[in-house]
């Protein structure tokens, strides 16, 4: 039986993860009586998409701030150093919102900022044909703005964009694409 690729086993790991422990989101007015939150994210941007899931927390009842473990998977094309660059990976990071809405949860306007690490495999050729694979670590900082909605169920929607940097601090093979990343991503807090 052949192996499958490994796009398909990033995201068959990542589809696995909702199995960790799970605690739906409780809105109130005190953040310290808010418990951790498992939360899904899907980002995208022109050249891939990334989905995850974040754990969450609220310090204050301005600020939320979060771990997450993702996949990324890209398709390039010829965007990068070479006419066709495509691979996969993982990674996770931190972040930090801080809501506008006068309680944790409420529906309003959001910012914050965010810091990811990459491990990719980036597959790439040209013309030749010339082709090889790249080892890279990412590290990505960016800024996100965007807006919450609390459903009637007691969920809540946050859409988010981003404009942040990808920098490639490591690199095993030849170079590969970096620099300035736009992303729009969403969120869902059971």
């Amino acid at each position: 039986m052949p192996r499958p690729s490994r796009p398909a086993r990033a995201l068959a790991a990542l589809l696995l993860l909702p199995a960790c422990q799970y605690t739906p989101g409780t809105h109130t007015t005190n953040p310290r009586s808010l418990p951790l939150t498992l939360a899904p994210e899907i980002q995208a941007y022109p050249a891939g998409v990334i989905p995850g899931l974040q754990l969450r927390r609220y310090p204050t009842s301005e600020d939320m701030v979060y771990f997450h473990v993702a996949a990324n998977l890209t398709e390039r094309n010829d965007w990068g150093e070479h006419d066709d660059e495509s691979g996969s990976g993982f990674g996770g990071g931190v972040g930090w919102r801080r809501s506008l809405a006068s309680i944790p949860g409420g529906t309003g306007w959001l910012y914050g900022a965010r810091v990811d690490l990459w491990s990719l495999e980036i597959d790439w050729r040209d013309p030749g044909p010339r082709e090889g694979t790249t080892d890279v670590l990412v590290l990505q900082p960016t800024v996100e703005a965007g807006y919450g909605w609390t459903l009637n169920s007691g969920s809540r929607v946050e859409l988010m964009i981003g404009l942040g940097a990808e920098i490639n601090v490591d690199t095993d093979g030849e170079d590969v694409g970096e620099g300035t990343i736009a992303l729009v991503g969403i969120t869902f807090i059971p």
